[in-house]
């Protein structure tokens, strides 16, 4: 328990400073004073405090070890630190966002969890946590899902003749699950099981699925092969795959805010945040990719892949319209939300949504808007959806435009 708590600081996502930035310090406090209502009442007036009084000491631990393991000078150290403690985030966040930008965090993964994960319909952001719900929900609108050969239901126990009869490649994930915990490549052929390409006993994998079940229903889904013309940016096995952020303002309709291709790196975890992908931004006028980078050195913009030279400057997605067309009408069947990541692989049978995500992380988000390649300043589009506070004037209401 305490473990938890320490790793979850700072709990309400604020460091010691706003930032500059007027906007993304009225997002930052909203989230906050969000997260503060969900405390008992009694100890409200005490979380904001303790925050800040322990809040340094996680800082300093945190950014030291990190900065040791980065093997980063004593300068670069302290800045760390200096950035960890004022925008309350963690050391690999603020670290690649300077990389990238220069300054400051101004929303790190903490607070951003907390910001984009409230804002808009609580009824969309439940139906997108629940896989199955949603698919079951978005399909009517002609959104294509992997097909499901089953259920793993929660504490029950577990039976291989669905995925046996199955059989190829397959894959398996909680239902309410996110960030790839607990999912894994499953395949059956000629008897012979395999998981992540290795053999398993049958025993062993039942034991593996139970113990995954106790927490949540499990899918077990079918695997989704890149594009026959997409098979040089293959990694292992895993497709790229597209990420389409569509957005709305209050009342309107959804737009595509941008678009980014995640391509997985040979040999690496693709959950490794720093050196597991590298992500290509898309023109979306013109369905073409640009240089990609990944955040382990993101000053390295890369015409082409480097272990294989596979192009990505200037090269066509193909597809993207048709997937574009897809996440635009997932969002309007939603109940209303501001902003949503859809996970897209371009198959030879067209575009598949693999899963819908309101929350994310905000230096992926940002990444299409180093390029100039999306639609509007995503934060203070977000801060049109704040709603309104006595005596406080809405900033970010009138400046939504790019």
């Amino acid at each position: 328990m305490l473990t938890r708590l320490w790793r979850r600081l700072p709990w309400d996502g604020l460091g010691w400073s706003d930032g500059p930035d007027p906007v993304f310090a009225e997002l930052r406090q909203w989230a906050a004073s969000e997260w503060r209502h969900t405390v008992p009442r009694p100890l409200r007036g005490l979380v904001g405090p303790a925050v800040r009084v322990v809040w340094p000491v996680a800082a300093l631990v945190r950014s030291r070890a990190f900065a040791a393991r980065l093997g980063l000078d004593r300068a670069a150290g302290r800045r760390l630190f200096r950035d960890c403690l004022l925008s309350g985030g963690d050391p690999l966040d603020v670290h690649v966002w300077r990389t990238l930008h220069g300054g400051r965090h101004p929303l790190p993964s903490r607070s951003a969890s907390l910001l984009l994960r409230r804002l808009g319909d609580p009824a969309g952001h439940a139906l997108l946590a629940d896989k199955l719900a949603a698919a079951e929900r978005l399909a009517p609108a002609g959104v294509v899902f992997p097909s499901l050969h089953g259920v793993y239901r929660r504490g029950e126990p577990v039976d291989l003749s669905a995925a046996s009869a199955a059989g190829g490649d397959l894959f398996v994930k909680p239902r309410k699950g996110r960030g790839g915990h607990g999912a894994f490549a499953l395949n059956c052929a000629g008897g012979v099981w395999r998981v992540g390409g290795r053999s398993v006993d049958p025993s062993m994998l039942c034991r593996r699925l139970e113990r995954l079940s106790r927490g949540d229903d499990l899918l077990l889904q079918e695997w989704q092969h890149a594009r026959s013309d997409m098979t040089d940016l293959v990694a292992d096995g895993r497709a790229p795959v597209l990420r389409l952020a569509t957005a709305r303002r209050p009342g309107q309709p959804p737009f595509l805010h941008a678009a980014l291709l995640t391509i997985a790196v040979p040999g690496r975890d693709p959950r490794h945040f720093l050196k597991g992908a590298v992500h290509v931004p898309v023109d979306p006028d013109g369905a073409r990719l640009g240089r990609g980078l990944s955040l382990g050195a993101p000053k390295d913009r890369l015409a082409s892949l480097k272990w294989n030279r596979a192009p990505l400057a200037g090269r066509p997605v193909p597809d993207f319209e048709a997937a574009a067309a897809m996440a635009l009408r997932a969002m309007a069947a939603l109940p209303s939300l501001p902003l949503v990541h859809w996970d897209v692989i371009l198959t030879d049978a067209g575009p598949v949504v693999l899963e819908g995500n309101s929350g994310g992380n905000w230096i992926i988000a940002s990444l299409p808007g180093l390029d100039g390649l999306d639609a509007c300043p995503l934060h203070t589009l977000l801060a049109a959806w704040l709603p309104p506070t006595k005596g406080a004037g809405r900033i970010g209401r009138h400046t939504v435009g790019r």
